[in-house]
């Protein structure tokens, strides 16, 4: 019985082995054009040649501004709220904050980028008490 049972086993055994090697591409690498970190924000606003990722962080400002001012945080101890005077905040000038907040802040830059512009924010235009 064990004779018989012998060349079944061994083909299940090697049945079961995983493959030396598999056929399966790797992962693409995140676009830094998605803006999910702080530091994907400071390579792609950071830049001053390519016209693509310079409307890409205007646009991605101009959206986190209209969070930022319509949405008040429940937490702003962690996820502070900005108080810009009406025109103080054109995009260019929230872009040129973030790049020097992101500089003075590079701990940061592993923060995901919308926190780490509602921080550069709210460090230039802090709310009044209250």
């Amino acid at each position: 019985m064990i004779r018989r049972l012998a060349p079944l086993a061994l083909l299940l055994a090697t049945a079961a082995a995983p493959p030396a090697m598999m056929d399966v591409a790797p992962a693409p690498a995140a676009s830094p054009l998605l803006l999910n970190s702080a530091d994907d924000a400071r390579l792609v606003c950071g830049e001053r040649v390519d016209v693509a990722k310079q409307l890409a962080c205007v646009s991605w400002l101009n959206g986190a501004y209209q969070i930022a001012t319509r949405y008040q945080s429940l937490s702003p101890q962690l996820f502070p709220d900005s108080c810009p005077p009406a025109g103080a905040a054109p995009l260019g000038r929230q872009r040129e904050l973030l790049l020097a907040w992101l500089a003075a802040n590079p701990g940061e830059r592993v923060s995901p980028a919308l926190l780490a512009y509602r921080k550069a924010m709210a460090a230039a235009f802090p709310c009044p008490p209250g």
